[in-house]
């Protein structure tokens, strides 16, 4: 039994040591595809890479960048946007981000809400939320070691010394739970959209008979305030809202 659960766990070990080669062996083809200027095979390479780990801020950056020589707006500003979702100070984005905004027919001014998750996760951006969730864990396990090593200590000064460390160490614990539950959640939830489409209608009720509100172009974001199985309720950078259909957009 013993033999047989080394073997499962060096096979578990040998698996993901084996894809993580092949993922940096597709890595290394989709930029050798980008520095030769072959962007649909470098599209088609990080789409597959994304599908794998899609809460990598670098490939979505290499995706939206290899849109944006395809002068596809609506998927570079997408991906652009995504990676800066993910790592909000990535430079390299936000820069590609704005070639990709010139590329746009129509300019929309005004700012979008700012989802309170958003301005959580900017503070403690500095870890990752699965690393959040290991010192959560980790500090949890420290803080009962300490707690029995204060139960059984006969040193007043060092019982005290040992409580009081127990306590920090479950503040830390829940805090950092809280955080990683924070930051998966305005990872994994949708607060905005991309029109990825030319000549989208924006409808007063989520109706295709309904009132004509505006029309929007290829590139345009928006916040999003309400979802049905069908429609999203859009809020613009100049106020207007309405209803799209959701296959007209991609929601981030």
């Amino acid at each position: 039994m013993k033999q047989l659960l080394v073997f499962f766990l060096s096979f578990c070990f040998s698996y993901a040591v084996s894809a993580q080669e092949n993922n940096e062996v597709l890595f290394n083809k989709g930029m050798d595809a980008f520095n030769q200027k072959d962007y649909a095979t470098s599209v088609k390479i990080f789409n597959d890479l994304v599908k794998i780990d899609s809460l990598n801020s670098v490939l979505h950056y290499n995706l939206g960048t290899a849109y944006l020589h395809m002068q596809n707006t609506g998927l570079s500003i997408y991906h652009l946007e995504k990676s800066l979702k993910l790592q909000p100070g990535y430079e390299p984005a936000r820069i590609n981000l704005n070639f990709a905004e010139k590329l746009k027919t129509k300019v929309t001014k005004g700012n979008l809400p700012i989802p309170q998750q958003q301005m959580l996760y900017s503070v403690f951006n500095f870890l990752k939320p699965n690393s959040w969730a290991y010192l959560a864990i980790g500090s949890m396990v420290l803080s009962v070691l300490v707690l029995i090593g204060y139960r059984f200590s006969q040193n007043a000064t060092a019982k005290k010394l040992l409580f009081a460390t127990s306590i920090f160490l479950l503040i830390v614990s829940t805090g950092s739970y809280f955080i990683s539950e924070n930051q998966s959640g305005y990872l994994l939830s949708n607060h905005y959209v991309i029109i990825k489409d030319t000549d989208v209608v924006l409808m007063q009720e989520p109706r295709t008979v309904s009132k004509i509100t505006s029309t929007l172009t290829e590139g345009d974001k928006a916040f999003i305030k309400e979802e049905t199985n069908q429609w999203v309720k859009i809020q613009l950078q100049n106020d207007t809202i309405g209803w799209v259909e959701k296959n007209n957009v991609l929601m981030y």
